[in-house]
């Protein structure tokens, strides 16, 4: 379990190395320090840093096979899990909206939400128009008319999105190896 763990964290390490190496030729340290409120490269770099020492102790407690080395890697583990999730809750769009779709204007709070027009008197009694019959034959020509077949469009995913879920699950994944390994 003690290699399983470190696969883990290698292939996991790999996923965010590139993710980060890909952030910074984007421009994006230069975009968040430009912006106000931007996401502070110290939370980047830490998040980074400790998963890296945290690997750099296990690959040391696999060599001496000294349990206290462990648990300074799981330490420094949980950490870089925590910066990592404190990046993405920053990073997420909330609300999430599609990029051409603006919020709707609030309705004025003077108005009633909902304007019933007037109906003449008796005009609840009235039988309904006869274009909302529902019929016998409507319905033997819905279920006599064949069934045009209309495929669903597909979905198109974003091969971009899968890394970032790719390196949370390899994260929770190594994390969980690290606690069991640690703790036999």
């Amino acid at each position: 379990m003690r290699f399983a763990t470190l696969i883990s964290w290698l292939l996991t390490a790999s996923l965010g190395a590139y993710m980060l190496r890909t952030w910074l030729a984007r421009g994006g340290l230069r975009r968040e320090r430009a912006r106000a409120g931007g996401l502070p490269p110290q939370l980047i770099f830490g998040h980074a840093g400790f998963a890296l020492s945290g690997l750099l102790v296990w690959v040391s407690y696999l060599a001496t096979g000294t349990r206290a080395l462990a648990w300074t890697a799981v330490g420094a583990l949980m950490v870089a899990v925590g910066l990592g999730l404190s990046t993405v809750t920053l990073w997420a769009p909330y609300p999430a909206r599609k990029p051409d779709e603006r919020r709707a204007a609030p309705a004025p709070s003077d108005e009633p939400a909902l304007v019933v027009p007037d109906t003449p008197a008796g005009a609840a009694d009235a039988p309904d128009p006869p274009d909302s019959f529902i019929t016998d034959e409507m319905i033997e020509q819905l279920l006599n008319d064949s069934y045009k077949s209309v495929r669903p469009r597909p979905i198109k995913v974003n091969p971009a999105v899968l890394v970032p879920i790719a390196h949370g699950f390899g994260a929770i994944g190594t994390f969980v190896l690290a606690v069991m390994t640690a703790s036999m």
